[in-house]
């Protein structure tokens, strides 16, 4: 009994190949990689910045599709843009830190503090307009204070 509850559904071979599509942007597009750790360091770097968040494909499909079209929407933007991208098992920890409600995200910086984030997809004159509103947007607080919140429930009752 104990090893069926062990047992896990195989990975398909999105997510197999999904940490090669991430090490894909960071050689060939020159975009950074921090973990969850070290992301302070950059956000508090000067200009704005912006970060994908992934997702295991297998949980979020669209995780590969952000993807891919990142490099794009970098270059869409045209300006001078810090870009890194947050791995999964990271992502998840920045996704409560930050109060993001699904990833994958696009998160934004600008000088030490928060600007906002695109969650999901959108369709590509979405996705552009959202991306440059970010860029005019004032840094504010993020909307969670990262402190993961769990209910507690009672069995007696008074």
């Amino acid at each position: 009994m104990t090893a069926a509850l062990a047992w896990k559904p195989p990975r398909s071979a999105m997510s197999n190949n999904f940490s090669g599509l991430l090490d894909k942007l960071v050689a060939k597009h020159g975009i950074t990689e921090f973990d969850h750790a070290g992301f302070q360091t950059f956000i508090n770097e000067s200009g704005n910045g912006v970060a994908l968040l992934t997702e295991e494909p297998d949980t979020a499909p669209e995780s590969w599709d952000m993807a891919v079209i990142f490099p794009e929407l970098l270059a869409a933007i045209g300006t001078q843009l810090r870009a890194t991208v947050i791995r999964p098992e990271s992502a998840k920890i920045l996704q409560t830190r930050f109060g993001l409600g699904r990833l994958p995200a696009l998160l934004f910086v600008r000088d030490g503090g928060y600007v906002g984030a695109i969650e999901g997809l959108r369709d590509w004159s979405e996705f552009v307009g959202e991306f440059a509103e970010m860029l005019q947007k004032p840094v504010s607080r993020a909307p969670s204070v990262g402190i993961a919140v769990t209910a507690v429930s009672s069995s007696t009752c008074h």
